[in-house]
């Protein structure tokens, strides 16, 4: 939502104050890129301030654009690019399965696609023509940075998507002033390119599967309440609070008057061993932090959906590293909850961020500190994960390896 909530502000006409994006490195790098386009993006007083053009006016870029801290907003700016009839200069492109999709798709639909070593030329046709497509589930990666696209092309374009595939880049693009309407069904989408979007304050909803860490922590902390405001209702992204209701945990939700966002309150309980299933629809990664959960509900609780691989690994070490009995069984993982939980471990990260999130949250309510050995790992996605913790009371400290 950060990154295409700057992205279409960058390209709507006037100016957008962006409140209570997300602090990732890709947004900075991001409003360097759409600086050099043409637009006038500015961070003053905790706030993005931009001013675009208007949606077809970007400059040509004078200097080739960096897009090696882009991330995962790169999709979204190659979209963009890949509409423009000016030669577009690119280094640092990370080689992933979406980028190498939308090049591939660019260069069958017309879009110069030009490897220059570690460099990369894009240049758009001089005649585009609307598009008209049906995404399969496996491709709905590729809709939004193709949705961009065709907001600078004139016509109508055409987007068929499979059940549930019209989600918020749609919203979103609709707030901006974009001429886009969505089937009631969700599986078809009619954009009209070339229509003006207009400049807007807008605060950014939190995210639910980040919600959930604070939200562990004010489960497990005896005495605690957490309320957190604004977070998206989104469909398919509320599976971890629901699976921390299942445990016994008391939420509360009090949706907004715009139907898309609610506040958060969270407070200390009892927790009861369950079955979360696998039908839960929750990424692999944001398991971790249900078995911190877990480890304190009473009884036994059974994970279901994490597989075998490296990843369940990883965290069954660093759960038993702590004094938590788990079992890895097949198609999930069983924790045994235990009252008090010993803590004491040093949990290897492994680049993933989330496994580092959930054991500072572990030893919140662990008898010893845990310790985890690359707190770097975060910045990526939550750089603000210490000060915000911080700010409810979480005591951390650092040295040569945290």
């Amino acid at each position: 939502m950060s990154r295409l909530a700057l992205l279409l502000a960058g390209v709507a006409r006037g100016e957008s104050v962006l409140s209570n994006m997300s602090s990732e490195p890709a947004i900075a790098a991001l409003a360097g890129a759409l600086r050099a386009l043409g637009a006038d993006a500015q961070w003053h007083g905790g706030r993005w301030q931009i001013a675009g053009n208007g949606i077809g006016a970007l400059f040509e870029p004078a200097a080739p654009l960096d897009f090696s801290g882009l991330g995962e907003a790169a999709p979204l700016l190659l979209g963009l690019l890949a509409a423009h009839d000016f030669d577009s200069p690119i280094t640092g492109l990370e080689a992933t399965p979406v980028n190498d999709a939308l090049l591939e798709f660019f260069a069958r639909n017309g879009v110069r696609v030009r490897r220059d070593g570690d460099g990369l030329l894009l240049r758009g046709p001089r005649f585009t023509v609307p598009l008209d497509l049906a995404l399969p589930e496996g491709a709905l990666a590729l809709k939004t940075p193709l949705l961009v696209m065709a907001l600078a092309i004139m016509g109508t374009s055409i987007f068929h998507l499979p059940d549930g595939g019209a989600e918020v880049a749609e919203r979103l693009m609709q707030a901006f002033g974009a001429q886009l309407a969505v089937a009631e069904d969700g599986q078809r989408v009619d954009l009209s390119g070339m229509e003006p979007l207009t400049g807007f304050d807008y605060a950014v909803p939190g995210d639910p599967l980040l919600a959930a860490y604070p939200a562990v922590a004010a489960l497990l902390a005896p005495d605690s309440e957490v309320t957190i405001p604004g977070i998206s209702l989104t469909p398919g992204r509320l599976g971890s609070l629901d699976a921390l209701q299942l445990l016994g945990g008391d939420l509360t939700l009090v949706p907004h008057d715009d139907g898309a966002t609610a506040d958060l309150t969270v407070r200390y309980g009892p927790l009861v061993g369950t079955i979360l299933p696998a039908s839960l629809d929750i990424p692999a990664e944001d398991r971790s932090i249900l078995a911190i959960a877990a480890a304190f509900a009473e009884g036994e609780t059974m994970i279901e959906g994490l597989a075998e691989g490296q990843r369940r690994h990883a965290l069954t070490r660093a759960l038993r590293d702590n004094g938590i009995e788990c079992e890895e069984r097949e198609g999930g993982l069983l924790v045994r909850g235990q009252r008090r939980v010993p803590g004491g471990g040093k949990v290897a990260t492994r680049l993933d961020p989330k496994l580092a999130m959930s054991f500072l949250v572990l030893g919140m309510a662990t008898d010893k500190a845990v310790t985890i050995d690359d707190g770097g790992v975060m910045a990526g996605l939550f750089p603000d994960f210490v000060r915000a913790f911080e700010h409810v009371g979480a005591s951390f400290s650092s040295g040569d390896a945290a």
